[in-house]
């Protein structure tokens, strides 16, 4: 990432016409940024600090509000890659300035106010990107592999046939998957002690970033009107062989959020039982003000991702669905359940 100020500086200037200087510090502390980038134009001058990333997801986003690198007396700038529209407008909501790869920047210290989206990165960046979502560990199959070592850590030692049987992906699969985290070290082998998984605040950034479309896409999914949706929230759904997910999920772990939309994780015998007793009926396309209930096909055995609350999927899918809501409104308490249940 040494030459990511470099290159998105010199995009800013040619895209404004402004001067714009920029400091990369070479050696950082806990308390230093990467760099500064100065703004002058006649008399005025404006200097944020700024913070590279090497890609800016939901998770990655939270992550510096937690560390609160950029909330602090000084204006911070979010240098990184790709900003696709979704993130900046939360960037936007949050306050928070950001340049990128592809042209697109937020500055905002009056009187400079510079507002430009919608721009693409450029192809050979898309390729770079892709390539790193496209070992099998991020792939369909791998993902549930991996999903299962985040939920169990422990799991990393077990023989290869029980992570097949755990991620219920095939023999000759879990050994590319291992062989790939290996060569990503997110598997490392500690001698007698045997492997270890590594970076783990990493490796699920990169299972958080392929999630959309390696894992909640390929799951089935129907949307069903209930009755009584109040009936239902109140209903032992262990009972069906069924879990609540998503909104009423984190409101049952934060006690933070109401929940406005409803999911459930239910495999083929359970989504019956719940349609039989709840008199669930399909939601019609030209329905809007009822309450939807969207019920998901788990991506492997429902035991094997239930949560520590009775009745609730794992908190590590809660945050997936939460990050891949698209509401801001639930940022916050997916930071909540990453500060509670995952760092």
């Amino acid at each position: 990432m040494d030459n990511l100020l470099a290159e998105a500086a010199k995009l800013l200037a040619a895209n404004t016409k402004l001067n714009v200087t920029y400091t990369h510090h070479n050696a950082r502390n806990t308390e230093e940024t990467d760099g500064q980038l100065t703004i002058t134009h006649g008399n005025q001058k404006h200097t944020w600090c700024v913070e590279e990333k090497e890609g800016l997801t939901r998770h990655r986003l939270h992550k510096l509000q937690l560390e609160k690198i950029v909330f602090n007396n000084k204006k911070t700038l979010i240098v990184t890659t790709y900003i696709n529209e979704n993130i900046a407008e939360l960037c936007q909501e949050l306050q928070i300035d950001y340049l990128d790869l592809a042209g697109n920047a937020h500055l905002n210290i009056p009187p400079f106010y510079i507002d430009i989206r919608g721009k693409k990165p450029p192809k050979e960046h898309q390729i770079q990107y892709a390539r790193k979502l496209t070992g099998k560990a991020f792939q369909p199959k791998g993902m549930k592999l991996v999903m299962m070592l985040l939920l169990k850590p422990e799991l990393v030692n077990q023989p290869m046939r029980v992570l097949a049987e755990q991620a219920e992906i095939a023999l000759g699969t879990v050994k590319q998957v291992l062989d790939d985290l290996k060569q990503l070290t997110f598997v490392l082998e500690k001698g007698k002690k045997g492997f270890v998984l590594n970076e783990k605040d990493l490796l699920l950034t990169r299972w958080l970033d392929a999630y959309p479309h390696n894992m909640e896409a390929k799951l089935e999914q129907k949307l069903y009107v209930p009755q009584n949706i109040e009936q239902l929230r109140n209903a032992p759904l262990v009972k069906y062989g069924a879990l609540w997910g998503g909104e009423v999920a984190a409101d049952a772990y934060t006690h933070y959020l109401t929940p406005k939309t409803y999911q459930i994780y239910a495999d083929t015998e359970a989504h019956k039982a719940l349609l039989k007793t709840f008199r669930l009926r399909r939601l019609r396309a030209e329905e809007t003000d009822v309450n939807i209930l969207k019920i998901v096909e788990p991506p492997v055995g429902i035991d094997k991702i239930r949560g520590e609350l009775p009745g609730y999927i794992a908190p590590l899918l809660v945050y997936a669905e939460l990050l891949n809501s698209d509401d801001p409104r639930n940022l916050e308490t997916a930071k909540r359940i990453y500060h509670d249940h995952l760092a």
